[in-house]
């Protein structure tokens, strides 16, 4: 299963200066508006100690679905295999990201919903 970051918090860290504690962290984001509050919700979950570096962030932030890959399958038709989830976000033109995360997907299950996917990429 994929462990990812957020692209959005990603975004929302990518000019701070590390190493930064996780209240550091908290408070920049707080002052944010470019940021949803799921996104917050998960950073506020992270372990309180010193981060180095925004990959140390993604490591250790748990996002049970990313935004991007749930917008990307919004819209899908269920129930649907993992071919049919490949050929939908490919069709479309979605990101590697997207594609990548997706690929890691079981063979052989059917998934009736974008909860179900967002349970095996987790």
């Amino acid at each position: 299963m994929a462990i990812f970051c957020n692209r959005e918090i990603m975004d929302a860290v990518k000019d701070m200066e590390f190493p930064r504690e996780k209240s550091e962290i908290m408070a920049y984001i707080n002052r944010q508006n470019n940021i949803s509050e799921a996104s917050k919700i998960a950073l506020n979950k992270l372990e309180d100690k010193t981060y180095s570096t925004i990959d140390e962030i993604c490591v250790n932030v748990k996002i049970v679905c990313d935004l991007e890959i749930a917008g990307a399958l919004s819209e899908m038709y269920f129930p649907a295999t993992k071919d049919d989830v490949l050929d939908y976000v490919r069709m479309r033109n979605f990101s590697q990201f997207v594609v990548r995360s997706l690929e890691d997907l079981p063979e052989g299950y059917t998934f009736k919903s974008i909860s179900d996917i967002c349970k095996e990429i987790q």
